[in-house]
């Protein structure tokens, strides 16, 4: 099959299981105009026209997208999804200065209630807003959807194909593959014949080595008893060691660079720069194996096999979590103390405890490491990044408006974490006496 013919396929499948999903949301649109009841007569052109002309253009871009990462294994893991996660806040938060995301939609709302209302100051909110007014209505008449507004959105499937045209050519084909079954072949050639019991690979110096390893064998019965070495600490940094695996030596140029500023820079000025929230973001590909990396790499047997293995293994990857949190936010711990900021220090401890403890439930009840990824990516977006009083960890915003201090906010955060971690030892005990 050529490459090009396979990437298509790949692109033209997810478009249609997005096209699918966007039809239920429009049949979905119909039985929510009736059950609301606001106008009981369905106009279904103005109804159905921006997700023809909006949101399908979209999703072919978002088809191709997907395919050009799986193209390219650095992008097929954290830092695609990281990538990805990114382009997404771009393309929603700047929805004034994008031609074909939202800006169609909101920018004639917002010319037609100027011409209508002329106190309108010209600014609007996207998402869950708190008005501190009561809401009032207006009428408006839909997009009116020009040649020029047509082209402009169609021109977003002409992108679609420039992007499955350029995973074609960075597309490797089955190279791999047949590279693989190449080395296999080659690899069976200088295994012992079945029929002679020769290996053609081994000189007659190792035959006589393994004659005199198989005749010194001694018995199982012979053999001394095991003994048990309970201690914490080389299990310890052996998770260690299995979590940083992965982490390259730009990895920790980036770590210590962010690290040094915070310490460097007042707490208030990194958490404005977006320094702070970096730190603990950074540091998602790690995390995100915390409980799952024993399923994925299909050890979960060898882990069973060791004596108290779901308190003792599973404190392990919790501390080794901690641990990570703790040397990535080490700048921003050292400065907080240095300004003797008692409340932001709770925040910073009970994220530290937090994070790991959502990475283990995560990794444990899903046993992938894309459900912590997202799910924790949404959450720092929320509090870090937009200072939503309940997600934001970092206590970078008041929430005395909520009848709660940061002493009681902390509190809820150890008594989560807490809940995580039970319900992480819950499964994974249900998972050995299950399948284990």
């Amino acid at each position: 099959m050529k490459k090009l013919h396979y990437v298509m396929g790949k692109s033209f499948s997810n478009f249609a299981v997005l096209s699918i999903i966007v039809v239920v949301v429009m049949g979905m649109a119909i039985i929510m105009q009736w059950i609301r009841g606001e106008v009981m007569q369905v106009q279904l052109w103005p109804l159905l026209s921006p997700f023809l002309f909006l949101t399908l253009p979209i999703l072919s871009v978002v088809s191709a997208l997907a395919v050009l990462f799986e193209t390219r294994r650095a992008l097929q893991g954290v830092l695609g999804n990281v990538i990805y996660f990114i382009l997404f806040l771009i393309f929603c938060t700047g929805s004034s200065y994008i031609a074909f995301g939202t800006n169609v939609i909101t920018s004639d709302m917002v010319n037609e209630l100027a011409s209508t209302k002329p106190y309108f100051s010209g600014s609007y909110g996207i998402g869950v807003l708190i008005p501190e007014q009561p809401i009032e209505l207006f009428v408006w008449q839909g997009v009116e959807w020009t040649g020029s507004l047509l082209l402009q959105q169609l021109s977003l499937f002409l992108f679609a194909c420039l992007l499955v045209l350029a995973a074609a050519l960075l597309f490797p084909g089955f190279q791999e593959a047949l590279e693989g079954k190449k080395r296999e072949k080659k690899s069976a050639e200088t295994l012992p014949s079945a029929e002679t019991g020769e290996d053609p690979g081994r000189t007659e110096v190792d035959v006589e080595e393994m004659q005199e390893r198989t005749a010194s064998r001694s018995r199982v019965a012979d053999l001394p008893p095991v003994t048990v070495r309970m201690t914490f600490r080389p299990l310890l940094l052996a998770e260690w060691r299995l979590m940083m695996k992965s982490a390259s030596f730009g990895w920790y140029i980036v770590a210590g660079i962010l690290a040094v500023l915070c310490l460097a820079m007042p707490s208030t000025v990194s958490s404005q720069w977006m320094i702070w929230p970096a730190t603990w973001i950074w540091p998602l590909m790690l995390w995100s194996g915390i409980g799952n990396r024993e399923t994925r790499f299909q050890t979960q047997f060898l882990v069973a096999s060791s004596p108290h293995f779901l308190i003792r293994q599973l404190s392990a990857v919790w501390v080794a979590g901690i641990l990570l949190t703790c040397a990535t936010g080490s700048g921003m711990l050292l400065r907080l103390i240095l300004e003797g900021d008692m409340e932001r220090l709770a925040y910073w401890i009970s994220a530290a405890i937090l994070i790991p403890s959502l990475a283990l439930a995560s990794g444990v009840l899903t046993k992938t490491n894309r459900t912590f990824e997202v799910f924790y990516m949404i959450i720092w977006y929320l509090g870090p990044l937009n200072k939503m009083p309940v997600f934001d960890f970092m206590g970078t915003r008041s929430i005395e408006g909520m009848g709660l201090n940061a002493w009681a906010m902390c509190s809820i955060y150890i008594v989560i974490s807490i809940a995580f971690l039970f319900l992480a030892y819950v499964s994974r005990s249900r998972q050995a006496r299950s399948s284990w």
